[in-house]
């Protein structure tokens, strides 16, 4: 009973410390507000509240050659979803400053009970922690000595569970699963999951720009997001310099945080010209920590006579623009031949037409979500075939620079590359679940594009690739992969000049370093550090050798 009535007086004790230090903060919008329109936008030391619970994120607009700057400034936001958006902006220049959340993006706390049919467990939401608006849409469990993500073990989503449900008033909840799947838990791990907010369909993300041209972010730091930190689409030329995404603060008597970020950390979508990411400290997050992408879409009617094709598409919204040029990649997942946008209209696919596609594509995510798309007049039409895919190499972050930067701590990959003539050089990528560093487009996700003429040099990669064997997983800690729409290895063609050479591997499963599909292969002087551990066969439905340091599968040299 004491015991009992000490936790309840310190969450008591703590609530009322956090509802008043909430009162107390300065409201963001008055001081933001008072600046429109002028060259440079001071947020003065102090924390401050962005109340967009009430007004949504602040949004930066049109803004060109100005300057943004926070140093000493804490930004606290009052709802569970973005914070600032900047939108159409050119030479403008972010610095200085972090962004929390109260109440948090997330919460934890430790399994006390276990069935032992290993049909449910039960989780103990630690004090200080919410306890309301929780999700089991991205649940995962820790090691309570290292507080780091479980060894062996995975992440589990909605999909793993039949019911999620609060017991009584209390701060214990239990997550009944669909069947006797195991992640390795046990009483005692620690489990994270996911606070929404009350809003309806509360816009993602923390930091977001869209649209803009070279916009400098520096010394911003992220300590919580609903999906991404920072998050860009459709963009040109971002210099990110000296960034955080990491595990916050606390309250005194609150248990250390476990998780920063629900999602990814850095995500580059659909850039005219990729990113520059230097000097990054991107760890904990709940998915990939930096990646660089576009989209790929495939095909599901083919007009000769109007050099017409059209594509099936998960979103609105799509970037394509007159002039843009299009990549064509067959169904087997080699490249094929290039095109230029003349035009670009809106379509509604049949179902007959989206089911004929989505049947092609076995491993593909979402199929029922692929209702869009859209007619696209081309200058050539080359030939190709109902299932191929085509990506707007224009917009898939073509120019990228990765370098400097220490990531991982997190469920997936480290650096994920959807892209071409960029480089990858001089990063530490530690402890994450799945690759250290993926070069592929990810098929199954639709991604875009597949790359050429990139360099992997002198990263060092350490302790990765631990999560429970998933045999469909791409392999390696280091790795070029591609599968197609059959799940198969591609033929040499989906990459092109890959020149990875000087990276260092340790305490890593077999095959440390994977490369399938590549014309053009260089590599050399990379080291492998053998290393007895748990048995891991990522890939094994590829046929990988999980004996050897480097492991290859169909490329030309």
């Amino acid at each position: 009973m004491k015991l009992i009535s000490r936790l309840f007086y310190i969450c008591m004790f703590m609530a009322c410390a956090m509802a008043a230090h909430a009162q107390q903060l300065q409201d963001l919008k008055t001081i933001l507000d008072a600046q429109k329109n002028n060259p440079v936008i001071e947020i003065p030391p102090g924390q401050y509240q962005l109340n967009n619970m009430a007004n949504g994120a602040y949004l930066f607009a049109n803004l060109n050659n100005v300057e943004i700057k926070g140093y000493g400034a804490s930004i606290v936001c009052n709802s569970q979803e973005l914070a600032l958006r900047f939108l159409n902006c050119t030479n403008i220049k972010i610095s200085g400053f972090s962004i929390d959340y109260d109440p948090l993006c997330f919460t934890q706390g430790v399994i006390v009970a276990k069935d032992p049919a290993n049909l449910w467990y039960e989780v103990e939401i630690d004090p200080g922690y919410p306890v309301e608006n929780l999700r089991n849409s991205r649940v995962q469990f820790y090691d309570p000595n290292t507080r780091q993500l479980k060894r062996n073990s995975i992440t589990t989503t909605e999909g793993y569970y039949s019911a999620f449900q609060r017991i009584g008033t209390t701060r214990r909840f239990r997550l009944t699963k669909n069947n006797a799947w195991v992640a390795y838990e046990k009483v005692g791990d620690l489990v994270v999951l996911d606070v929404v907010s009350t809003k309806a369909n509360p816009a993602a993300h923390a930091f977001q720009l869209e649209k803009c041209v070279n916009a400098r972010v520096e010394d911003v730091t992220i300590y919580g997001s609903n999906s991404f930190s920072f998050f860009e689409r459709d963009c040109r030329g971002t210099h990110y310099n000296r960034c955080k995404v990491g595990r916050g603060p606390v309250a005194p008597g609150m248990p250390a945080r476990l998780r920063s970020s629900n999602a990814d950390g850095i995500h580059s979508s659909l850039a005219s010209i990729g990113p520059l990411v230097e000097n990054c400290d991107i760890k904990h997050n709940g998915d990939d920590c930096i990646i660089v992408c576009g989209r790929s879409f495939p095909i599901c009617r083919i007009d000769s006579a109007t050099k017409s094709i059209y594509i099936l598409a998960r979103e609105a919204n799509l970037v394509f623009y007159t002039g843009d040029t299009l990549q064509h990649v067959l169904y087997a997942g080699t490249k094929s031949g290039k095109m230029k946008v003349q035009a670009v209209e809106n379509y509604t696919p049949t179902e007959a037409e989206r089911l004929a596609v989505v049947a092609m594509y076995q491993d593909l995510l979402f199929k029922a979500n692929y209702t869009r798309g859209a007619r696209i007049i081309l200058d050539t039409l080359p030939a190709m075939g109902i299932g191929d895919m085509i990506y707007n190499e224009s917009h898939t972050g073509k120019g990228f620079v990765i370098r400097n930067n220490k990531v991982g701590y997190n469920r997936s990959r480290g650096i994920l590359i959807k892209s071409s003539n960029g480089i990858v050089h001089d990063n530490e990528i530690t402890g994450t679940a799945m690759n250290g560093l993926l070069v592929g487009p990810e098929v199954h996700w639709m991604g875009g594009g597949f790359a050429d003429h990139v360099e992997i040099r002198n990263n060092r990669f350490f302790e990765c690739m631990f999560e429970k064997t998933n045999q469909g997983m791409p392999p390696g800690v280091l790795s070029v992969f591609c599968a197609n729409g059959l799940g198969e290895v591609p033929a040499a063609g989906a990459f092109g000049q890959i020149n990875v050479h000087h990276n260092t591997i340790e305490k890593s499963p077999y095959p440390g370093i994977v490369f399938t599909s590549v014309t053009g292969l260089q590599y050399s002087s990379n080291v492998v550090v053998p290393y007895p551990c748990t048995s891991r066969e990522h890939g094994k439905k590829y046929n990988v050798n999980f004996s050897m340091p480097v492991w290859q599968k169909n490329n030309t040299q």
